[in-house]
């Protein structure tokens, strides 16, 4: 959609085409197969089949639908769903949305090339930990440094933090701290929730950005 609004809330729900909902759902999301291929015909469907007076009547209701859609898919599928978004600390290949939220915001500072480097590391174990996710995470004006802590926090690892002068942690090293939670186990589904949860809060944030909450 080149940056631009998203169309009404009441002419897309009326739209007899499913193609209108897909790069509407692409800018509060992110690209991907699953959104392609499944959410947005299903998200059409059914809104299609709801009565004038049910159908959603702020995007806010649209998320909301298109997130008991999603709760009803097969893991696999919602696991990619939620990897189309960038990893936290990316700075390569991102989206406007994704690019204008893990910027500095006002008043901060460029993020530090050794809290990059740490982030990198994290989200290599965190994907170790968890096969087949993708940490998500609302940023929410937060600083990339600032989300170290979380990620660490959720791997339970106790690491010296990052600085300028000393080398990271190896990768080989800190691996035989992790906490292993295989696909489709407790863990790996209660984290899977939790960035569902979070990444829908991201698009509703994008949402309020754009002018139509």
């Amino acid at each position: 959609m080149n940056g631009l609004p998203p169309p009404r809330i009441d002419i897309l729900v009326h739209s007899p085409s499913p193609s209108v909902y897909r790069p509407v759902l692409e800018q509060l999301l992110e690209p991907s197969p699953p959104l392609s291929t499944l959410l947005t015909p299903q998200l059409h469907e059914r809104i299609s089949s709801l009565p004038g007076s049910s159908k959603p009547k702020s995007y806010s209701d649209l998320l909301a639908l298109a997130a008991q859609i999603v709760d009803e898919w097969d893991v696999e599928d919602q696991a990619a769903f939620l990897a189309a978004h960038p990893r936290i600390g990316e700075t390569k290949n991102l989206s406007k949305a994704s690019e204008g939220e893990q910027a500095p915001q006002a008043g901060q500072q460029a993020t530090p090339a050794q809290v990059l480097k740490r982030l990198q590391v994290l989200n290599s174990l965190y994907e170790d930990a968890f096969p087949g996710l993708r940490f998500i995470t609302f940023v929410n004006g937060r600083s990339r440094a600032e989300i170290v802590p979380e990620l660490e926090s959720l791997l339970s690892l106790s690491l010296p933090p990052p600085t300028a002068s000393e080398a990271e942690p190896r990768l080989s090293d800190v691996r035989k701290q992790l906490r292993i939670s295989p696909a489709g186990s407790k863990p790996w589904r209660d984290e899977l929730k939790r960035g569902l949860r979070d990444m829908w809060l991201i698009a509703k944030s994008r949402a309020e950005k754009m002018g139509v909450k």
